[in-house]
């Protein structure tokens, strides 16, 4: 095979990773999707400025915290959002890189030990379970009790 072949392979190539890369898919289904009420994330939450609020989508409500995921202005990063109900303040966000590897993020919080990782949808999380993660949603894996 020609050096000219072989180049024209090699932009192909490349082109088609690049194409697929700004396909829009993100790993995560329900980013896909139309949101709906459920999807607002309450009022007292002020995220900072690269997660765009208006993307949030409820992924589940476990032992009465919501967790929601949202992507970032660029829409390259997806981010966790955990929000405890009531009268916890205690609400944290994190973000990683979409489509790069089975854990996007995970995120925690110092004052109530609380931790979350965000995951694609066919991620394989065995290691993450026989390390003590829980999976209460096919997105979401939390420490176990």
């Amino acid at each position: 095979m020609g050096i000219r072949k072989v180049f024209a392979a090699m932009i192909f190539l490349g082109a088609m990773v690049s194409i697929s890369a700004c396909s829009g898919h993100t790993g995560i289904q329900a980013l896909e999707r139309q949101a709906s009420p459920e999807d607002i994330l309450p009022d007292a939450i002020e995220l900072a400025d690269p997660i765009n609020r208006e993307s949030s989508r409820l992924l589940t409500t476990h032992e009465q915290v919501q967790y929601f995921v949202a992507t970032a202005n660029d829409s390259a990063d997806g981010c966790i959002i955990v929000v405890p109900q009531g009268a916890d303040p205690e609400w944290f966000a994190g973000c990683g890189l979409l489509g790069a590897t089975d854990v996007i993020v995970t995120a925690s919080t110092t004052p109530g030990n609380k931790a979350a990782t965000l995951v694609r949808d066919d991620a394989d999380t065995r290691a993450l379970e026989s390390e003590g993660w829980t999976r209460i949603h096919d997105n979401i894996l939390i420490p176990s009790p």
